[in-house]
């Protein structure tokens, strides 16, 4: 499916269960259009029982919970250094996050919604474009729209704002990062195993944020090139090394926390070949209730929309 830039999302729900199905639209797969946003957003009312609730939201040109955060800037700089190979953004501004998400009902909504979900649109890059074209793939609707779970909720509905200014960052350092102009940003909701083998990424430079649930595993960068060797003996060489890796992944690897920025370099940023860094996405049982929510934002031209890689 092609994307018109900053206008086309499309969602997917899958339901495990046949009262899930139901409680869902006929499509199983929305392609929605969403009309270009305007450029500032004042007050925004949300109905609810008994009155309306007024929540201020902020303007296009606000700098968002990256301004001023010393980790943030030195991590994205340090991308354009060749020896960096993968760089992690934690520290105060991300627990503050954290806690403001906690603060929110929005955890116990999504993990109320049945199946998974998962949302995906171009996003502009420009300091007021990206915020605008964020909210504009509706998360609040797209998430909850099939369900009664957060609906109507003012907490959630300040939980997803949140994520909005959040993702919003991410997608204005990418694209200065990289000089790009607008990124593929996917949310999505995973009730299930993504990517459950190690392996890298074909990209020039891939951003990943898992808002709720575990975070991306990275392997170090010694295992990494034990894996990178391997593969030029062959797929049976290079399986062996995963193995490996796995079993001794507690001393190898590195977990990224909640809301915690994973920049990995992939394959096709310049200089990188070979030594993209090697990485897996956690075990999610979804049938013992465990689930994550994640952002992942790429360049458009390495993204395949036929089948979301």
């Amino acid at each position: 499916m092609s994307h018109a830039r900053g206008k086309s999302l499309r969602r997917h729900f899958r339901a495990p269960l046949p009262s899930a199905r139901r409680a869902m639209t006929a499509g199983a797969v929305a392609a929605a259009v969403v009309s270009a946003p305007a450029r500032s957003i004042g007050t925004r009312r949300y109905g609810r029982r008994g009155g309306a609730t007024r929540h201020a939201r902020a303007s296009l040109s606000d700098p968002g919970f990256a301004a001023d955060d010393a980790r943030w800037d030195a991590a994205w700089t340090s991308v354009r250094d060749a020896s960096t190979r993968v760089a992690f953004i934690d520290g105060d501004a991300r627990r503050a996050l954290r806690a403001r998400l906690t603060r929110t009902n929005l955890r116990e909504a999504l993990a109320a919604i049945p199946g998974e979900v998962h949302l995906r649109a171009e996003v502009r890059t420009g300091a007021s474009e990206a915020l605008a074209d964020v909210r504009a793939m509706d998360l609040h609707g797209g998430l909850f729209g099939h369900v009664d779970a957060g609906a109507t909720d003012d907490g959630v509905r300040r939980g997803i704002e949140t994520l909005e200014r959040d993702i919003a960052d991410v997608v204005r350092s990418f694209g200065k990062t990289c000089g790009e102009t607008s990124a593929v940003v996917q949310v999505s909701l995973l009730r299930k195993t993504l990517c459950s083998k190690y392996h890298v990424d074909w990209v020039p430079l891939r951003a990943m944020v898992t808002y709720f649930g575990d975070g991306t595993e990275v392997l170090s960068a010694a295992a990494s090139d034990a894996i990178t060797r391997a593969r030029a003996l062959g797929p049976f060489a290079e399986d062996l090394a995963k193995s490996l890796a796995a079993a001794t992944a507690v001393s190898k690897s590195c977990k990224s926390g909640e809301c915690d920025v994973v920049l990995m370099k992939g394959e096709r940023w310049p200089g990188n070949a070979g030594r993209a860094i090697v990485h897996r996405s956690p075990d999610v049982d979804g049938d013992a209730g465990e689930w994550r929510l994640c952002v992942r934002v790429d360049a458009p031209r390495w993204v395949n929309p036929a089948t979301n890689e």
